[in-house]
C-alpha cells in the first residue's frame, strides 16, 4: 500500500507515518520543512520501505496536484491519504481579526480540500481511503479557541458529507479527532 501524508514533518502523524511503515506501506511525506521531512524519509527508508519526501503546501494550489503526480510516477499507485496539516489561532473573539479566522480556514480546511481534490480520482481506482485529521475542537468548543474549532467543526462536516457521497465509489472516508 502506499500512503500520502500531509503535514508530515512532525506531531502524530510522523508517529503515525512510522507505523504505516512498520506495517509495510510506502509513504509520501508531504510538509513544509523539507529539513524534517528528508529525517523521516531517511528512517522509514531504513526500515526497508519507500518513501518520497515531497515540500508543499496545502495552501498553495498546485502544490498536491504535483506530488500526487511524483507519487504516481514513483509508486505506480495511491491508496490512502492523510489530510493533516494544521495549525491553531486562538484568542479572544476580540483580539482576533478576520484575517485571522481566513487563515485558519485556509489551512485547516482548503488544506484538506487540496489533497481530495489532488488525489481523488486515484482513491476511487484503488478504491482506497480518505483520512481527515480533526479535532475534539471540531465536536466541543471551548473559550478563545472559535477560529480553531470553527475550522475543525467545518472539516467534521466534509467528513460526514464525504462518507456517503464516496460509498458508492469504494472510497472510505474517515475522521480522526485527537
Amino acid at each position: 500500500r502506499v500512503v500520502m501524508i500531509t503535514g508530515a514533518s512532525s506531531g502524530i502523524v510522523e508517529a503515525l507515518a512510522r507505523e504505516f511503515a512498520s506495517r509495510g506501506a510506502d509513504l509520501v511525506l508531504v510538509a513544509r520543512r523539507a529539513d524534517r521531512l528528508h529525517t523521516l524519509q531517511r528512517d522509514i527508508e531504513a526500515q526497508g520501505r519507500r518513501a518520497l519526501a515531497a515540500v508543499g503546501d496545502v495552501t498553495q494550489d498546485g502544490d498536491l496536484e504535483n506530488i500526487v503526480g511524483e507519487a504516481l510516477t514513483l509508486f505506480g499507485r495511491l491508496d490512502y491519504v492523510v489530510a493533516n496539516a494544521g495549525f491553531g489561532v486562538n484568542g479572544l473573539v476580540e483580539n482576533l481579526t478576520v484575517e485571522d479566522y481566513r487563515r485558519q480556514f485556509e489551512t485547516n480546511v482548503f488544506g484538506v480540500l487540496r489533497p481530495l481534490y489532488a488525489s481523488l480520482s486515484e482513491l476511487k481506482r484503488t478504491k482506497g481511503s480518505f483520512v481527515i485529521v480533526g479535532s475534539v475542537s471540531g465536536h466541543v468548543a471551548t473559550p478563545t479557541t472559535s477560529a480553531y474549532a470553527m475550522s475543525k467543526f467545518a472539516v467534521r462536516a466534509l467528513a460526514d458529507s464525504l462518507r456517503a457521497e464516496m460509498k458508492s465509489c469504494g472510497v472510505g472516508v474517515t475522521l480522526i479527532s485527537p
